[in-house]
């Protein structure tokens, strides 16, 4: 029987956005039979729920410390050390992952190399050196690394950025069964939290920075009516957090927004919500959006990035434009005054979730991609021998 193949996962650090949990959900429903999976993170110990769930998988996991520019040299070190120790065949980097991975990848031979692009391609390229890496793998395909869109859109913009011609593309997936809502915990969280039987709860999830824009959501909510109670959950921290806080005190709303922070319980509170929003200005295919979904909520959202193919407007949810305070009200004020409607679009969304975005069909993808890329490589080597 043949040994399972390495296969390095390579992420800044395993914290608590969305490319970190897609990480996590790789190495946890990766065929074991087939692939041993390491993870590789390029600074230290963040002490987050992700690092403890791949602990707790038992994945080997590296730390690369020293994450500033003038500690480069001991991030090749330490991982060349682990390129030898392991002898990978299977490289797949994320966010800044391939900086440190592409010459390594190269220097070692080895045979497969996909990066996953977590975010439109104008976004991701970053600066300096990470700039000039990607350019280099993609638009002059040095170093043999696969671009791998998580959305259509995200796919175009590769061509846009980099002049790379259909990348695959590969659709972010969820364990869709862990958001099942639950009545129980439901009632229980919302009498905890002091929320009125009749009230109607509004979620977000996002890091509190300029991406999410979360202005044009306290703004919007600060904007809908007041004849029945209705309040906003915002999930997450960034630096950002404060000025929000001090924003919602100036509108006036503050005692109806609650800041949960970074939360290890995304399933809870989001059974316990009644309407999900996600206003960004900018997305790749975000994992939040088909979280709410797996936990049957509709979704207000602004029609950027890859959200338009996750969200059927009108069906499971309402799109809307980017930066526009009173279409975003407007739909949001719709699902509030509306409970069946909210009904129908939460099941709508619950069925697509699961026949599109369980991440057992994005592993399975992922894992026909290393095979299909091993194979050719073979091919190409036997042709090089004939020759």
């Amino acid at each position: 029987m043949q040994e399972p193949r390495v296969v390095f996962q390579v992420i800044n650090s395993l914290g608590t956005g969305g490319a970190e949990s897609f990480v996590v959900n790789l190495l946890r429903y990766l065929n074991r039979e087939k692939y041993q999976p390491v993870c590789v993170c390029l600074s230290g110990p963040k002490h987050t729920h992700n690092e403890a769930l791949v602990e707790g998988l038992g994945v080997p996991l590296y730390y690369l410390r020293g994450s500033n520019l003038t500690l480069a040299w001991l991030h090749n070190r330490m991982f060349n050390a682990l390129f030898k120790q392991f002898r990978p065949q299977i490289v797949h980097t994320h966010l800044s992952g391939i900086r440190y991975a592409l010459p390594l990848a190269i220097k070692h031979r080895t045979p497969v190399r996909v990066h996953t692009l977590h975010n439109l391609a104008e976004k991701e390229i970053g600066e300096r050196a990470n700039r000039l890496v990607r350019i280099l793998a993609f638009r002059y395909r040095i170093g043999g690394f696969i671009p791998v869109a998580i959305a259509q859109e995200v796919a175009r913009t590769v061509e846009a950025v980099y002049g790379y011609k259909n990348p695959p593309v590969i659709l972010n997936g969820i364990p869709v069964e862990e958001y099942t809502p639950n009545p129980s915990q439901r009632m229980e969280l919302r009498c905890e939290c002091g929320v009125e039987p009749n009230a109607t709860v509004i979620v977000h999830i996002g890091r509190f920075m300029e991406q999410k824009n979360h202005p044009l959501l306290l703004q919007a909510f600060s904007r809908l009516r007041r004849d029945q109670p209705v309040y906003l959950w915002l999930v997450g921290g960034g630096e950002l957090l404060e000025p929000m806080q001090q924003l919602a005190r100036e509108l006036g709303i503050a005692e109806r927004v609650r800041f949960w922070g970074v939360r290890s319980d995304v399933p809870a509170l989001l059974s316990a919500a009644d309407i999900f929003t996600l206003p960004s200005r900018y997305e790749g295919n975000p994992l939040s959006v088909m979280e709410a979904m797996a936990a049957g909520l509709p979704v207000v959202a602004t029609a950027v990035g890859g959200v338009p193919e996750l969200v059927e407007e009108g069906v499971s949810g309402f799109l809307t434009p980017n930066e526009d305070v009173e279409a975003l009200t407007a739909a949001l004020q719709r699902l509030v005054d509306n409970v069946e409607l909210r009904r129908q679009m939460g099941e709508a969304a619950l069925k697509r979730v699961r026949e599109k975005f369980d991440i057992r069909h994005t592993v399975r993808a992922y894992e026909a991609l290393y095979e299909e890329i091993l194979q050719r490589r073979r091919r190409s080597l036997r042709s090089q021998n004939v020759a």
